[in-house]
């Protein structure tokens, strides 16, 4: 990245069942939608680094060497009423001051998803590379924006939403075959998960697991959604948890693959990749498609 001013943000995908852990950024989800509000400053509430963009903060500098310090305060006299002006000298760590940074965060959403919506959360303070104070001022909105989202990323300052949602950060995990419990867990993390798609979810996974992959496949950020198994190096099956879509079986370039939107999948009519829709049976046929898949 070359450009000469940058700003702190992340693409966030906010669905039903997570949408309370960016209440505080203002955004919402209700009657089937994310709605987001107008740019404010974070809450106090929200954490350290929230809290001290709001009043500031004080570091003692315990690495360098004491000073010489004056203080003074009013006493009461012994004879009489009034008070008067008492000092002394005391040896003290020297004391750095930072203002309060009164930065403001706006949110965005820049997809509608089915159940959510692909969300631009931005420190909407650009930063000038050219600025001596840069490496810190950059260091302090990556630690505001982290607390506030869980992630942070570094993008051009004058980057427009079309180009946010362009990006498509894809961020898999892969987990032991034996880690079905953990990858629902991590799913649905909300209290208020929908119980229906928890069941349908299950389901799916349990069909999977039960194929015998050597890996599961956990989806993050705007691919959330998605789940599988991978079997061999190169053979995946990737599910989506939103109940009606397909599973895809993936035979080489799965990574590339799979960021390409349902119907760029299925416009592209590409050989190593079958589309298996969720009718009856569907997990014979699957099992049929792995045996004759060869594995590597």
């Amino acid at each position: 990245m070359n450009a000469s001013k940058v700003v702190v943000a992340e693409v966030v995908t906010v669905t039903r069942d997570n949408s309370a852990t960016f209440a505080h950024l203002g955004i919402s989800f209700a009657n089937g939608s994310v709605t987001t509000s107008d740019p404010a400053i974070p809450p106090r509430a929200a954490g350290r680094w929230s809290a001290r963009n709001l009043d500031g903060w004080e570091d003692k500098r315990r690495d360098l060497a004491k000073e010489t310090r004056e203080i003074s305060h009013f006493a009461p006299s012994w004879r009489g009423s009034g008070s008067h002006l008492s000092s002394r000298t005391i040896e003290a760590f020297p004391v750095d001051y930072h203002p309060a940074r009164m930065h403001s965060v706006s949110a965005k959403v820049l997809e509608p998803l089915r159940d959510g919506a692909l969300v631009r959360i931005r420190i909407d303070q650009p930063l000038d590379r050219s600025d001596p104070e840069f490496d810190r001022d950059l260091q302090f909105n990556l630690r505001l924006l982290k607390e506030l989202v869980g992630s942070a990323s570094i993008f051009d300052a004058d980057l427009s939403d079309e180009d946010y949602a362009a990006i498509q950060r894809v961020d898999w995990e892969l987990l032991p075959p034996g880690k079905r419990d953990e990858v629902l867990a991590r799913m649905f993390t909300s209290k208020t998960s929908d119980p229906e798609r928890m069941r349908v979810a299950s389901e799916r996974l349990e069909a999977l697991t039960k194929l015998g992959p050597s890996e599961l496949i956990l989806g993050k950020g705007r691919f959330s959604n998605y789940f599988g198994g991978r079997f061999g190096s190169d053979l995946v099956a990737l599910e989506n948890l939103e109940y009606g879509n397909a599973l895809y079986l993936f035979e080489e370039d799965w990574e590339k693959l799979s960021q390409l939107s349902r119907s760029e999948l299925i416009r592209r009519r590409d050989p190593t990749v079958t589309r298996v829709p969720h009718v009856t049976g569907w997990q014979s046929l699957v099992c049929k498609m792995l045996r004759a898949t060869p594995r590597t």
